[in-house]
């Protein structure tokens, strides 16, 4: 089973189904520009946090792994932008082959937007579990502590019950 070449497929059979993608064009240019504006303003509101977390002193380890974030959090802006300059060039793609294209390279920026923001979640996720929080850990130990003397306290009160039952 061969595959036709692209000069065999006529221009006319495809028309149909190009001009159908025309109403969607300019709402694909709107919301491009506006996804882009999106990645741009993310940009800019995780380098703003970045240096707030920088100005604070923090220690070497935390500074490091806010720096690692940030890198991660930029990327994702900037994929994002990028796919907002992909979706707002849909809007000049007149042939079918490139709308196709363009298509699938915002499926593929989508998928690697999503593995990115998976990756960064678990990174803040396992960092939160490798920290430990003193009070926390105190609290729950406060708290086992009074149930243990509770309990005592309860199974003393058995034993004398007990005693005193003939």
């Amino acid at each position: 089973m061969s595959i036709l070449p692209l000069e065999t497929i006529r221009i006319e059979a495809v028309l149909p189904l190009a001009a159908a993608f025309d109403d969607v064009r300019p709402i694909l240019l709107w919301f491009g520009l506006a996804t882009l504006a999106f990645g741009v303003f993310l940009m800019f509101l995780h380098k703003r946090i970045y240096d707030q977390i920088e100005q604070q002193g923090e220690d070497e380890r935390t500074l490091l792994f806010e720096h690692r974030k940030f890198r991660r959090r930029t990327m994702l802006s900037s994929l994002i932008a990028t796919m907002g300059v992909i979706m707002a060039s849909l809007n000049w793609a007149i042939e079918p082959m490139v709308f196709t294209a363009l298509v699938f390279m915002i499926l593929i920026v989508i998928i690697a937007i999503l593995g990115l923001a998976l990756l960064d979640m678990l990174s803040i996720s396992l960092r939160g579990l490798a920290e430990s929080d003193d009070q926390a850990r105190q609290a729950l130990v406060d708290a086992y502590l009074k149930q243990r003397e509770k309990k005592a306290q309860q199974e003393l009160a058995n034993e004398e019950a007990d005693k005193t039952e003939p």
